[in-house]
């Protein structure tokens, strides 16, 4: 699986823990779609909004039933 991701959607992990609330600003607004979170360059996790999340929940039961 290829990621495609802007430079400016990467968050280090350490990063993230130091700047939460700037992140979770940054998905409200609209300024990020998602933070990709890594640690020591490889990707881990991800963050994005709980509107996004459900909207993915969504599409996924939709597709399984």
């Amino acid at each position: 699986m290829k990621l495609r991701v802007g430079l400016d959607e990467i968050l280090p992990s350490k990063t993230a823990a130091r700047e939460l609330p700037q992140a979770l600003e940054r998905l409200e607004s609209g300024e990020a779609e998602q933070l990709i979170i890594t640690r020591r360059s490889v990707p881990r996790a991800v963050l994005i909004t709980l509107e996004r999340y459900e909207e993915l929940l969504r599409g996924n039961l939709a597709t399984a039933a």
